[in-house]
Formats: C-alpha cells, structure tokens, sequence
C-alpha cells in the first residue's frame, strides 16, 4: 500500500501531520498493538485468532470495554496526554459496533495499527474519524492505565 492508498483509505490523513512507523504486517491487529501484543491477531470468534479468557460477549463496545479492562485500564474521560499512564480510544461505527483502537504514545501523539497494514503515529484522533467506507467512526470510549 502506497502514501497515496493510505490517504485515499483516510482522506484526513492528508491534511494532518502523521508518519508511518512500520512495514505492512498481518499478523496482529489494533487491538494486539494496543496492548502490546505484535505476535498475534486478537478477534472475538475468529478461528486461530486470540481472544481473553473470560470476554464472552461478541464484537461489542462492552466486549473491547473488557478486553482492556482485564488489561488493567479503566474507563476515563480527556485525551490529553497524563504522566504515569497509558490510555487507549476505541473507535465505533454508526452502529455502535467498534472498528478500531488506537493507543497514545508517552509523547501524546496517537498510533494506530491499521487493520494488516502499516503502524501509524497521527496527531489527533478525529484523523481517523469518519463515516466512509475504511474509515473507523467516531471515538466512543477513552480508557487509561497506570505505568511506572
């Protein structure tokens, strides 16, 4: 996938300031980079994919809610970047259904995996935002987690 293909997929991009970080890789997703898992695909139901013990629920808001829940983040309101903690977005459609996450780096700028394609680092998170076809809708959850 080209710069080109990659603006055309998130027409925002264009008019921000992001970078990608790494080659394309479908071995893990947005919610394994995340959390820090680059070794494997995490999806509910999925065959050979990873999913947490004890998540039950399908591809729900609620499910990803406890997927990082049980990854020692908690609800929290704000994307300005806080000392000592990690937060996480996850993003849902106009169904509520989620399609994305992505996590804020200890400089505060947001990286993204995209699907089994590039790690991105993008300024804001409405740079993702949208309701066109690859797009990912509208941030509906910020959650954080405490770090040493």
């Amino acid at each position: 996938m080209t710069r080109e293909d990659l603006e055309e997929r998130f027409p925002k991009l264009k008019d921000s300031r992001y970078t990608i970080r790494s080659p394309e890789d479908p071995r893990y997703n947005c919610i394994a980079f995340a959390v820090g898992d680059q070794t494997q695909w995490w999806e509910h139901g999925a065959r050979l994919c990873y999913w947490p013990p004890g998540v039950k629920e399908g591809d729900t808001l609620e499910s990803w809610i406890r997927v990082f829940e049980l990854c020692g983040y908690s609800k929290t309101e704000g994307s300005d970047l806080e000392a000592a903690a990690e937060k996480v977005v996850i993003y849902v459609d106009l169904d509520m259904t989620p399609t994305h996450v992505a996590k804020q780096s200890r400089s505060g700028v947001w990286m993204s995996k995209l699907g089994k394609g590039y790690d991105i680092e993008h300024e804001s998170l409405d740079t993702l935002e949208g309701d066109q076809v690859d797009e990912y809708g509208i941030v509906a959850q910020l959650l954080k987690r405490t770090v040493a």
